[in-house]
């Protein structure tokens, strides 16, 4: 390790030596342009300040000047004259006649030479794929055997490549780590290619400007940088310039994506403040009802702590002298040692600091040394009064609610957030964005224990967490197997001793939830459901829900412009190489070095493809939403689902899937087990082997016997 580290450091070292050597012997007159441009810098700051302060100078900017290091006459335009000249020139040349036909004769010439080319090229290629495929049609059971072409492949590549490319990686590594370094070469590339002159004679020009006002020169510094560039121009490669704006022109389109997927998130986050406290999601299956909660409840933990963060800003002006600093300090200490750890803490906690302040009258430890005979007490807004207790205990409990570093969401399923709670000591700030690429921490919701939610009998008599539950997000799928409906729940009495849905009082809960979680005025609570229909939650509880109808789930989609021919022939080499590979599978169990070469460049391209709609690809519910009671109008919406937020390992759709694989295991039996049909047509014990209602009532005697 040590070894690799010194051979990094020596070839800094050369790589370092190299470049000031460049600009020694190749780019000196860089260096040339660059003391001429620090001398029109100068004279152009001169001529500011003694314009500035009427001092009279006889120094003359030479800012509006050609440079005398590199040469411009003979091959740029001195004047806007010689533009016009120049254009009125090359355009009349579409439309003479002499030129107009020679153009059919240049065509004539490359068609020609193309045609030459693919006349020499084509046999080969055919006797290649001749060959190839009569290479490929023999069968073998050579399994995993690689064949000697790819043998010798892959052991040149192992001792050729590979070290070179792992070499390559470990020292971009190193220089990762080393941050000046890369610093230290930017700024000699930037001297080298002229870079700077660029930038210095930019502000050198802009300060000549303020005072002169003469934006008739503006020609000659379109010149002069035309100029200064030409050193980068006829030094690096055109191939770098291509890469250079193919790496532009997809960063830009990628931002306009991002900028749309924020765009739909703040049209779902519009949608989702439109709802009562309460909704529940319905659809057939398959129609993402669980898809919608989760990614609603996603949005809404975010606005929560944003609303948090919002009215903590507000409620610092109300004060704008209290040291808030040391505030929050306070809380943060409190919380470590658990003494606040829920809104009902904080108000016993500050209410304690008012009795202890007005007892003892120590602003220093109460109140962190504010002045409160300057400063005040009482705040009056128009409407009423808030004396700073009152004021301290509203922003003590937003503030818990933004920095409590665990997820807000509560859910019989598992969802997962992803954020992540920035902090230098001071006051922290959240980085909450969905289609942010910076590696956030995860965090896992809450396991719902229903107990928490029920006003009445529990199931676990004397439950520690009984009533703890105040604000947050709750998420529940299938509410309806939970809650049952009206009909299911007709013959379970609320006298029972047994805790059931008619004495638990979770209806009552779900009608008082609002009380617990008011912060500020701010009900800090959103309780999203789901089920195939709403009929299947009794009308007590979804009365005081919104519906949500998801009438149809839209096709995918994609936020990335100008994306089409590269789908298009990534589409065309995946299914050109698939319907060849698994022919050649068919055929063959060794591994050739053909197919190993293709399904590098095809996986590459699959992998491209798929990393980019996973990013950037999102589709559209079409939905309806109602009232609980369906009495009134339906209000037609669109919900957008992003890939990237909602599906990177956010929740299983099959939640409840591991009750079903703990029964299968445990009947050591499969679907090969099951007995088939002999014939066409089902015999009687074949038909009574089905254990059916119905069969087993049309072949029931009088006895009560099954006979066959």
């Amino acid at each position: 390790m040590k070894a690799i580290k010194i051979i990094h450091i020596i070839l800094t070292i050369l790589l370092s030596a190299a470049f000031v050597l460049l600009g020694v012997f190749v780019f000196r007159n860089s260096y040339l342009r660059l003391i001429e441009t620090a001398k029109d810098f100068y004279k152009s700051v001169v001529y500011y300040g003694s314009t500035l302060f009427s001092i009279k100078t006889e120094i003359v900017p030479t800012v509006n000047g050609y440079s005398e290091v590199f040469s411009w006459q003979g091959y740029l335009p001195d004047s806007p004259d010689s533009v016009k000249e120049f254009f009125s020139t090359f355009f009349a040349t579409f439309v003479d006649k002499e030129n107009f036909n020679l153009w059919p004769n240049g065509i004539m010439s490359i068609l020609g030479v193309v045609l030459e080319i693919i006349v020499f090229a084509l046999p080969i290629v055919l006797i290649l794929v001749i060959l190839i495929k009569k290479a490929y049609r023999r069968y073998n059971n050579n399994y995993n055997r690689d064949t000697v072409p790819l043998k010798i492949f892959k052991f040149t590549a192992k001792i050729s490549f590979v070290p070179v490319y792992n070499f390559i990686r470990g020292y971009m590594d190193f220089l990762r780590d080393k941050r000046w370094i890369k610093i230290i070469w930017i700024l000699l590339w930037a001297f080298n290619l002229n870079l700077l002159s660029i930038a210095i004679g930019f502000v050198d020009y802009c300060i000549y400007c303020v005072w002169s006002f003469e934006f008739s020169s503006i020609f000659i510094q379109f010149m002069k940088l035309i100029i200064d560039l030409q050193v980068a121009v006829k030094t690096i490669p055109i191939i770098f310039w291509v890469l250079l704006g193919f790496y532009l022109w997809d960063k830009g389109r990628k931002k306009i994506a991002d900028n749309r997927l924020r765009h739909h998130e703040a049209k779902n986050c519009g949608f989702i403040k439109e709802l009562s406290i309460s909704s529940i999601s319905c659809g057939s299956m398959g129609k993402k009802k669980t898809t919608l909660i989760t990614d609603m409840a996603l949005s809404q933990a975010v606005m929560f702590r944003q609303e948090a963060f919002t009215r903590l800003q507000k409620a610092d002006m109300k004060f704008p002298y209290f040291p808030w600093v040391c505030f929050e300090r306070e809380i943060l200490r409190c919380m470590e040692h658990g003494v606040i750890y829920n809104l009902a803490s904080i108000k016993k906690w500050v209410k304690l600091k008012e009795e202890r302040f007005y007892r003892h009258g120590n602003v220093n430890l109460q109140l962190y040394g504010y002045d409160i005979k300057r400063y005040g007490e009482i705040y009056n807004g128009g409407l009423k009064e808030e004396t700073l207790f009152n004021v301290l205990e509203t922003y003590a409990q937003l503030y818990f609610i933004y920095v409590i570093e665990s997820s807000l969401i509560v859910s019989n399923y598992a969802i997962r957030e992803e954020n992540a709670l920035i902090s230098e000591g001071n006051f922290p700030m959240w980085n909450m964005d969905f289609f942010s690429k910076h590696k956030r921490e995860s965090r896992r919701s809450h396991i719902l224990d229903f107990d928490v939610l029920r006003l009445g009998r529990k199931v676990i008599q004397n439950n520690e967490k009984a009533g703890s539950f105040e604000f947050g997000v709750v998420a529940i799928t299938e509410i309806g197997k939970e809650r049952g409906n009206n009909l299911e729940l007709k013959e379970i009495k609320k006298e029972s001793k047994e805790t059931n849905q008619k004495n638990d009082l979770f209806n009552s809960w779900l009608k008082m939830c609002r009380h617990s979680a008011t912060v500020d005025n701010f009900p800090f609570i959103k309780v999203f459901c789901d089920e195939q229909r709403p009929e299947s939650w009794g009308a007590d509880a979804r009365d005081l829900c919104d519906v949500i109808t998801i009438v149809k789930s839209g096709e995918q989609r994609l936020a990335l412009p100008f994306y089409t021919i590269e789908e298009m022939l990534t589409e065309w080499a995946f299914n050109k190489f698939i319907s060849f590979y698994y022919e050649l599978r068919f055929n063959r169990g060794d591994n050739t070095l053909l197919i190993y070469l293709l399904k590098k460049a095809t996986a590459y391209l699959f992998k491209r493809n798929e990393i980019i709609y996973n990013r950037y690809g999102f589709s559209v519910l079409s939905i309806e939403k109602e009232r609980g009671t369906m009495d009134g109008k339906k209000d037609k919406k669109k919900y957008y689902l992003s890939n990237y937020k909602i599906y990177s390992d956010r929740f299983s759709t099959d939640c409840f899937s591991d009750y079903f694989n703990d029964l299968a295991v445990k009947t050591k039996k499969g679907l090969r087990d099951y007995m088939a049909y002999k014939t066409s047509k089902a015999s009687v014990k074949e038909l009574l082997q089905q254990n059916s209602y119905f069969i087993n009532s049309l072949y029931k005697d009088n006895d009560g016997d099954n006979s066959a």
